[in-house]
């Protein structure tokens, strides 16, 4: 949703003291104080997490823009944050992908926004072909953010100074991104479209916890191209892998690549059980783990043929050739809208979404916006144009 009164922006060169850091009671009665002072302003909003580095990932920083200041919240000194979360949840907030962000802080505290702005979609909504924050800053805004920190472990405690800057920067400049973008979206006529995307971004139930899926949580990149036999021990590498990384808290390619997995999957299934050639590195194995291998290694050799892993097959539009060609014709369709729109395709309707349709017209004999939104799913705006 757009923010409830318009966005206005300090320019670099005036802004004030540096960030305020948000770790005990008083600094965080300082915020709720300048949240409260004006209870309709947009707030900008953005996490760091340490997914990188650990194996649960957690909300690390919660950076506050307010104008030209910036709050940032720490989640791991122990202040009870829920006051500023219940703050937040009432306000306007403008975000960058703000997906994530949801995601993160409503498996951690229950977190829902009510209204937002999500600059990544505008900037897909009138056209840019680069939707980064960096790239959209650099072109609209004038700034040049230094990504050195994208990737930086989070959890550590002090943050150094250029750490404390990085993740200010991300919400001190969103403000005057905004601007650009929502004059570009009013000048296409397509403020609406972006009010509906977020409005339905807002409203999305996201899951506490994934369920575990154990036929295919263990399908890494890649192994759907190696044979029946290779699975069986990229399975039961992958398992291993998982458990240790759940014992030491670090993430699973921290404790063997995918890569190595795979090479390793294709040395046994020829008949190689030598660990220190199916997993060859700098330094050996560490014991538990390498025991853990032998053993997974065993079991997988064991496997009877007949049920080793098959292939996995994702549903596809094309096992019905009929339906095939229907989606096919909603995509030439399509990709001719999304030019004369300035949009790339995949912002328009994704191949999900043709398919969707496509079955919507041959259950119906017709496409309407009603029948696209109601029965595919497909946002308003989205369905007004695809059924034209």
């Amino acid at each position: 949703m757009l923010p409830s009164r318009p966005v206005t922006t300090t320019p670099p060169s005036d802004r004030g003291a540096g960030p305020v850091f948000v770790a005990e009671p008083r600094s965080l009665g300082v915020l709720l104080a300048r949240l409260d002072a004006d209870p309709g302003a947009p707030v900008a909003l953005d996490t760091e997490a340490d997914s990188f580095h650990h194996y649960y990932e957690k909300v690390c920083l919660v950076q506050v823009g307010l104008g030209a200041e910036a709050f940032l919240a720490d989640p791991l000194a122990g202040v009870d944050l829920a006051p500023l979360f219940a703050r937040l949840a009432a306000r306007p907030l403008l975000l960058h992908g703000a997906d994530y962000d949801l995601r993160l802080l409503f498996r951690g505290y229950g977190f829902r926004a009510s209204s937002l702005f999500d600059t990544m979609i505008a900037a897909q909504l009138v056209g840019e072909k680069e939707i980064g924050l960096a790239a959209l800053l650099a072109a609209r805004v004038g700034v040049s953010l230094d990504k050195a920190h994208q990737r930086a472990d989070w959890s550590e405690r002090p943050l150094s100074p250029s750490m404390v800057a990085y993740a200010a920067a991300d919400v001190v400049y969103l403000p005057a991104l905004v601007a650009s973008l929502t004059a570009d979206l009013e000048a296409k006529g397509r403020l609406a479209w972006h009010a509906e995307e977020c409005k339905r971004l807002a409203e999305t139930a996201f899951p506490a916890e994934r369920a575990a899926d154990t036929e295919n949580d263990w399908r890494i990149k890649g192994s759907n191209g190696v044979s029946d036999k290779e699975r069986a021990f990229v399975r039961a590498f992958w398992e291993v892998r998982e458990a240790r990384a759940r014992a030491l808290d670090r993430p699973p390619f921290r404790v063997l690549t995918n890569e190595r997995l795979l090479a390793a999957a294709a040395l046994a299934a020829k008949g190689e059980r030598d660990l220190a050639r199916l997993f060859p590195g700098p330094r050996p194995l560490p014991g538990p783990f390498a025991e853990a291998l032998k053993g997974a290694l065993e079991a997988a050799a064991a496997v009877n043929p007949a049920d080793w892993p098959k292939l996995r097959r994702g549903e596809r539009a094309d096992t019905d050739p009929a339906l095939e060609r229907d989606v096919e014709a909603l995509k030439k369709a399509r990709d001719a809208k999304a030019v004369a729109l300035g949009l790339d395709p995949g912002v328009l309707g994704s191949r999900a979404a043709l398919t969707a349709a496509a079955r919507v017209k041959r259950a119906h004999g017709r496409l309407t916006p009603e029948l696209l939104a109601t029965e595919a799913g497909l946002s308003r705006w989205r369905s007004e144009i695809l059924s034209g």
